[in-house]
């Protein structure tokens, strides 16, 4: 299992040393990491966390639908447990106690996992948990982040504007 995980993270830490070496030789500028950025985020990784679901069959969908509702609700009541920790308990800011709160209950399973959770659990197992992570994230608790900025954008400010903006435009 450890030798496992560690061939899972090989290609993950040499990306790193590599962006890492790329960036001091100067080979890349900061409108191309810019630009490496929006590909991945924009393209690559939403098609990457669908060819995952895609793949998967409806019988596994069906038979991890009690995961993915538990993976969805412990992920939020983790988030908002640590808003109110962070912001009441400890005295922050709103904006920093929101950024405290995604460090810990976001546990980055689309960069992360699907490099490491295939090779450990099988690809089809972990679309459904790389799928409802990324979604969780992304509808719930960005836009919850997001409202907390003052960021007055198209949708308003508010949090239920912020809630109902993802799923209005997909």
């Amino acid at each position: 299992m450890l030798e496992t995980l560690f061939f899972a993270l090989i290609p993950i830490l040499i990306t790193i040393g590599l962006g890492y070496y790329l960036a001091v030789k100067g080979t890349f500028d900061e409108q191309d990491s810019h630009k490496l950025a929006r590909l991945v985020l924009n393209y690559m990784l939403p098609l990457n966390v669908f060819a995952g679901i895609w793949g998967t069959s409806r019988k596994i969908m069906i038979q991890d639908v009690g995961l993915a509702l538990w993976l969805a609700v412990a992920m939020v009541v983790c988030f908002l447990l640590m808003i109110l920790v962070y912001r009441y308990a400890l005295k922050n800011d709103a904006p920093v106690a929101i950024l405290r709160a995604m460090s810990i209950a976001d546990p980055s399973v689309p960069f992360v996992g699907s490099a490491v959770l295939p090779l450990i659990f099988g690809a089809n197992d972990s679309a459904i948990t790389i799928g409802i992570c990324t979604l969780t994230t992304n509808v719930i608790m960005l836009p919850i982040a997001f409202s907390a900025f003052g960021d007055n954008g198209d949708n308003g400010d508010t949090v239920s504007a912020r809630l109902k903006t993802p799923l209005r435009n997909r």
